[in-house]
């Protein structure tokens, strides 16, 4: 089964654009003209992927980041969605407080269906990992010690610097050694299927005297047969 999407935006013509996209991409999709439909949504329904406009009206009807309150909602709540931020206004800085606040990714309109996808794919592909959950959190880590360096560089004393730097080495070294326990253990189930492979078809060989037994063989062979 393929990952469960969210659209929140106000504007009908972007969230009908969006809706086409999904659908002839075969994505399964409900949409959200808004922050308090979301809102509904989200109490409802589990979704892999929240597409979450950053400008609208908020939850109680007023102010223009409404994206920002159902973002503070899914981080209050733990919601095991991840979300790509849309934002109208061309200013990085939008997407960086959009980031900080746990949105895995950011488009800024207008946007080509092309990046869209491009988007997506980059999210499912974090999802995909052995361990998807523990990597995308170290990967946010990671990503929300760069964003910190950068915006207090000029205040920090050599001294702090350094010891960010520090513990940011430290969060990469984690992805990457979650990185090599994934190759382990695709090396150990390789050679765990190879060894299956081998003993299969000495019992094989050596021949059973039910037909029971003949199949499960053909079928320990065949599965054996089926490795990475």
């Amino acid at each position: 089964m393929g990952p469960c999407i969210l659209v929140v935006d106000d504007d009908h013509l972007i969230l009908n654009m969006i809706a086409d996209f999904l659908r002839s991409e075969g994505y399964s999709f409900d949409l959200a003209d808004g922050a308090v439909k979301a809102l509904k949504l989200l109490e409802s329904k589990k979704y892999d992927i929240i597409l979450l406009d950053k400008n609208m009206p908020g939850l109680d009807g007023t102010g223009e980041e409404g994206g920002m309150d159902i973002l503070r909602y899914i981080r209050s709540q733990l919601i095991p969605s991840e979300t790509i931020m849309l934002t109208g206004y061309a200013t990085i800085d939008t997407a960086i407080e959009a980031m900080k606040l746990g949105a895995f990714d950011y488009l800024l309109k207008p946007f080509s269906l092309d990046n869209l996808r491009s988007k997506i794919n980059r999210l499912l592909e974090y999802r995909s990992f052995f361990d998807p959950d523990k990597t995308i959190d170290i990967y946010k880590g990671i990503r929300s010690e760069i964003l910190h360096l950068i915006d207090n560089k000029s205040s920090l004393s050599d001294n702090e610097l350094d010891k960010s730097l520090v513990s940011l080495n430290k969060k990469i070294d984690k992805l990457f050694r979650l990185f090599k326990e994934s190759e382990r253990l695709i090396l150990v189930q390789r050679e765990s299927l190879a060894n299956v492979a081998i003993c299969a078809e000495q019992l094989k060989q050596i021949g059973t005297e039910t037909s029971k037994g003949k199949n499960l063989i053909n079928e320990i062979c065949k599965y054996a047969g089926m490795r990475l």
